[in-house]
């Protein structure tokens, strides 16, 4: 999906164009109507964002180029031979997953009446049948590993460097289960190592951090993820635990209840492009990826990443 957006405010917010590939699925199958959920991740460039001396105002977009999610809920209103009328509800996000400060986002309320045209054989639409109690699907259980590269800005509320942007290295192992060949769950261990935090604490000395400075920059995530398989793309999502991160604990004392979730949960949303057709469910197969982590919402840092899946099992 290509799009064009307006913000109300040219002069601070400018203008923003973007290509968000998404999926659509249907949803709440029980009921009378007809419902879909669209999901979208891509990239959107914004015509205006931060300047320090000419746009200081805006302290949402921060780059001019940013990431684009998009969250929407559709109902069927009218559906005919070769043309649906649909209403949509949803949620709109871009931001540039902290790569430059600031980095507030834009969040926008989605409303939309849209029309589909498409075409249909002899206007029918053929239903496959299930066949209770069998499934035909091929299983498969994977080994999958991940090497990331990503871009960190410091901001004000972890020391005085403030805009600095440096690489976050990431390793990550896992074991998975391949469902129906388009959901691809997994479970597993990554380490991360924050320069950022490295640099910081060889510049100023903090107790209980610095004397092994190695240890403090990292970070160990356990993790649950699945991803939406299409062929050679998927979009990746990730739930995760902090196991150890100190120097964020550091400089987030606060107890109350949205600190302490952001201090223990990390997410990661993205996508990968495969080698080879993964509906083939291949032994081997490689992926190169890009994806916005974060702690709970509130983004960390953006990463590229190469990636291998080794396939243990097939039935």
């Amino acid at each position: 999906m290509v799009h064009y957006s307006n913000y109300g405010n040219n002069n601070i917010f400018g203008h923003s164009f973007g290509v968000n590939p998404y999926i659509s699925f249907p949803v709440f199958n029980k009921s009378k109507a007809n419902y879909n959920l669209k999901f979208g991740l891509g990239l959107a460039v914004f015509t205006t964002h931060f300047d320090s001396t000419s746009n200081i105002t805006n302290n949402m977009i921060g780059s001019p180029l940013t990431w684009d999610f998009k969250l929407i809920l559709y109902r069927n209103l009218m559906a005919k031979d070769n043309f649906n009328l649909r209403l949509g509800f949803g949620f709109s996000h871009e931001s540039n997953g902290h790569v430059a400060m600031p980095n507030m986002g834009i969040n926008s309320a989605l409303l939309s009446l849209s029309g589909q045209f498409y075409k249909r054989k002899n206007n029918l639409i053929e239903t496959p049948q299930r066949v209770k109690g069998e499934n035909h699907s091929p299983k498969a259980f994977f080994l999958h590993f991940r090497e990331g590269y990503g871009f960190h800005s410091q901001n004000g509320e972890e020391g005085p460097k403030e805009g600095r942007i440096l690489p976050v290295y990431s390793s990550s192992v896992g074991l998975g289960y391949v469902y129906n060949k388009h959901l691809k769950v997994r479970t597993g261990f990554t380490y991360k190592f924050y320069e950022q935090y490295n640099t910081h604490l060889s510049e100023f000395y903090i107790d209980g951090l610095s004397d092994n400075k190695t240890l403090s920059a990292s970070t160990f995530v356990f993790y649950v993820g699945n991803e939406l398989l299409m062929s050679h793309v998927s979009m990746d999502m990730e739930l995760g635990i902090n196991l150890y991160k100190p120097f964020y604990r550091h400089y987030h004392t606060s107890d109350k209840i949205g600190i302490e979730l952001m201090k223990l949960v990390a997410t990661r949303l993205g996508m990968n492009l495969y080698l080879f057709d993964t509906n083939k469910l291949p032994q081997h197969n490689f992926f190169v990826g890009a994806n916005i982590n974060a702690n709970l919402g509130k983004a960390d840092f953006t990463e590229f990443s190469i990636g291998y899946t080794y396939t243990l099992k097939n039935d």
